[in-house]
This record gives C-alpha cells, structure tokens and sequence, in this order.
C-alpha cells in the first residue's frame, strides 16, 4: 500500500526576456524589506510638497465642480432658459460699461466747479437704466414662465430667476455655457 500517489512531471517556467539566464549577473540587486515596503507606501500615498498637494487639492475640486455645474446645466429647465436669454436682445448685458461710464463722467463733472449741479443729473441717468434692466428682466421672466409651463408643465421655478438675470447680466462671449442660440433665434 503506497501512501503517496506518483505525481506527474511538473513542466517547469520558461524564462522570459526580463528574466536572465542561470549563473549570469542581475542588473540591479534585490530591494530590501524595508526598502520594497517604503516604495509601496510612496506610490500609494506619495509624500508631497504642501505647493504640490494645493496645486492637486485644487485640480480634484476643480474637477467636482465641473462634474456638479454640467450636471445641473443639463437639466431641461435651465437649458431652454439659456436659449431663451441668448435669443433675446439684454439690457443688462451691457451694464457693467454704461454704469462705469456714468461713474466716470459723474465724478469728472464734480471735479469741476461749474458743473457740481449737472452731475447729479448722471446720478439719476444711472437709476434708470437700472430700472430699465430690472423692467426687461420681469418682462423675460414672465415670458419664460408661459414658455416653460407650455414645454415642461409641472417644472418648479426654484433658482431659474436667479439664474437667467446672471446670464442676461453676463458678457455674451463671457457666459459659460457657450451660447448655442443666436440673438432672434428660435429657441
């Protein structure tokens, strides 16, 4: 009775190009434990400059923020809004220039002794072109609102005020999204 069965030949590896040939010399000697250990650990979790991981902490939340903004801008909602504030001819667009240069003419005008009393004048210039832009503001809101129950009914309003007036109030080649739809468009 043979307490061990007879097992077949095992094949034995056959070397490959990165290993050498028996008796011939290593090209770089084995890593000790500790030195094997330590270049794991420096792969999984590398010791970085406080420079280098800002810079890194920054590009991953640059990148979250990105993710979250396309996801949010998909929403069917904001994207017929955005057509239809690129579509339409903006007050606000045009702002930031017009207010500067009221600003800039009013206090020239108030440097100058004669003309103390016409500043003001650009004062109320400047109150009503922003009135004019809060008018045209409610005047594209109310239209959006007919066209949005019209092609989304039920579709909550939260937040689109908010954020059709920061792009009506955006440079047209500043606004990110880029406009798909051109002034007088079909949106």
């Amino acid at each position: 009775m043979a307490l061990f069965k007879k097992s077949e030949p095992v094949e034995e590896p056959q070397p490959t190009a990165s290993q050498s040939t028996p008796g011939a010399k290593k090209a770089v000697p084995t890593p000790s434990r500790r030195e094997a250990e330590a270049a794991r650990r420096a792969r999984l979790n590398p010791q970085l400059s406080p420079k280098e991981a800002r810079r890194r902490e920054r590009e991953a939340q640059a990148r979250a923020r990105e993710k979250a903004l396309t996801a949010q801008d998909a929403e069917p909602a904001r994207v017929l809004l955005r057509d239809f504030v690129d579509s339409r001819f903006n007050l606000a667009e045009f702002a930031m220039p017009v207010l500067f240069a009221l600003l800039l003419v009013t206090m020239a005008m108030s440097m100058v002794p004669g003309l103390v009393e016409m500043s003001q004048w650009f004062l109320f210039v400047s109150w009503g072109y922003i009135g004019l832009m809060m008018l045209d503001t409610f005047v594209m809101w109310r239209k959006y609102k007919v066209v949005l129950a019209d092609r989304y009914p039920g579709t909550p309003l939260q937040g689109l005020l908010s954020y059709g007036f920061n792009r009506q109030f955006t440079f047209r080649r500043w606004r990110r999204p880029a406009p798909r739809v051109k002034r007088g468009g079909s949106y």
